[in-house]
């Protein structure tokens, strides 16, 4: 597999003639605003490489922003990545892929959101399965360790977990995985999503591109998040407040059956 060809394609759609007018680096979250478009990704904590764009990104088209997930200096590939969810995460698009279901798109609350997640959509289903969790996620671990076969991966693991290296042995062994979208902008979701052939694979979180080529490449299920608060999510960037970006939006699950390969 070429694993640049994910990304080009998710370049390839983007328009050269919507501007960036705000964005924001912090941790744990990257902004960008166009227009009304609005996008987030995780900030990578990658720094040993150069940035490749020397000017900054505000009057840069979508389309160019869009060309530096390529880079390896981490915080520009999140600008890159928030770009091109800034496009493909807007609720039309979201919408078009059978995105949001019913009532629940509405979720105006974070106990509803909550109810959306995919660490709850797809509980009953992970029940004694081999899972996989790729990357670390608030609250999750309690309700799934005790009910399945639970391995989670990280970059930086803590106690109990297994180090990123580990995915090469791990994923092809398991039933589900569940994978960070921030693996988008750090480069790490081709060859995962390569290794999780045999399971059912969803990418998780307010970093997951809502692109339906990523089912070309293995996933089966996208649960993301687009933003409707553009202002306020602005605000939690800007200023690196620890509010959940959850309350800037919605989540956005485009399940197995609705879009699937």
């Amino acid at each position: 597999m070429n694993y640049w060809n994910l990304y080009d394609e998710s370049i390839n759609g983007l328009p050269d003639d919507i501007y960036i007018e705000d964005y924001a680096v912090s941790r744990p979250w990257t902004f960008v605003r166009a227009g009304d478009l609005v996008g987030v990704c995780m900030t990578i904590p990658a720094y040993s490489r150069p940035r490749l764009r020397k000017e900054s990104f505000l009057g840069c088209s979508l389309r160019e922003a869009g060309e530096y997930v390529r880079s390896w200096q981490g915080q520009e590939a999140a600008i890159a990545a928030a770009a091109i969810n800034a496009y493909y995460n807007q609720p039309s698009k979201v919408a078009a892929m059978q995105g949001f279901h019913g009532d629940d798109a509405s979720a105006a609350t974070p106990e509803e959101r909550k109810k959306l997640e995919a660490f709850t959509l797809y509980t009953e289903q992970i029940r004694g399965k081999k899972v996989a969790v790729i990357g670390h996620f608030p609250n999750f671990q309690k309700r799934w360790e005790s009910i399945c076969d639970l391995s989670i991966l990280e970059m930086q693991p803590e106690w109990g977990d297994y180090p990123a290296e580990a995915a090469e042995f791990l994923l092809p062994q398991q039933d589900y995985v569940f994978m960070t979208g921030a693996t988008f902008a750090n480069k790490t979701m081709p060859r995962l999503l390569e290794l999780s052939a045999n399971a059912v694979t969803v990418i998780v979180g307010p970093s997951v591109p809502m692109h339906p080529c990523l089912f070309d490449y293995g996933a089966d299920g996208l649960s993301g998040f687009t933003v409707t608060d553009a202002a306020l999510a602005a605000d939690l960037v800007h200023f690196g407040y620890e509010t959940d970006i959850a309350c800037c939006g919605k989540m956005a699950d485009v399940l197995p059956h609705s879009g699937g390969r």
